[in-house]
């Protein structure tokens, strides 16, 4: 996959290229790690932010619940010597 991009012209040597792809192997490792029943961190992670729903017919759909990414996202840049720091709902 990172071969075929490079030849598309994607810069796979950027530093946020490698640290985009880092985090998307990572959650794949989890993803697998699941369905051999083998806890893995990132568990939470899906399950914090995916919503699932399963329609009359049995079809399954999945949201990203980007409120609370943004959220996840800002709590994690606040620093201990933050006199303020975020709320946490």
């Amino acid at each position: 996959m990172v071969q075929t991009m490079g030849e598309n012209d994607i810069d796979v040597t950027d530093e946020s290229f490698i640290r985009d792809l880092g985090l998307i192997l990572e959650l794949t490792k989890g993803s697998i790690y699941r369905s051999m029943g083998i806890p893995h961190p990132t568990h939470a992670f899906f399950e914090t932010l995916v919503n699932i729903t399963v329609d009359d017919d049995k079809n399954i759909y999945s949201q990203i619940n980007l409120d609370t990414m943004v959220k996840f996202v800002e709590f994690s840049k606040y620093s201990k010597d933050d006199d303020d720091p975020p709320e946490v709902s």
